[in-house]
């Protein structure tokens, strides 16, 4: 099974935040959803992350997190991740 797409989507309530859901799709037809924790103003950062970091997911095995996880924070982060970049991280992982 490998991811095919990673699709954000950003939900405006009314007042407040935004909410941002993530959408992973897989060959197999099985869909994940994660939410990523944004603060107030950040939510344009944390989109911009995750649709980065899905060049990392698509055509990988879903079920190898740790080996993402992994690439996020050395060669993705460089090893200096910032709030946004985990935000974003909590919504796929």
């Amino acid at each position: 099974m490998k991811i095919t797409d990673v699709e954000v989507i950003k939900w405006n309530p009314g007042v407040g935040k935004n909410f941002i859901f993530v959408k992973l799709s897989t060959d197999a037809g099985i869909t994940g959803w994660g939410e990523a924790y944004t603060q107030s103003d950040r939510d344009i950062q944390v989109e911009a992350h995750i649709d980065q970091l899905a060049r990392y997911l698509v055509d990988r095995d879903p079920f190898h997190i740790r080996h993402f996880m992994h690439v996020a924070h050395e060669d993705f982060a460089t090893k200096r991740s910032a709030m946004d970049l985990h935000c974003a991280l909590s919504g796929i992982e």
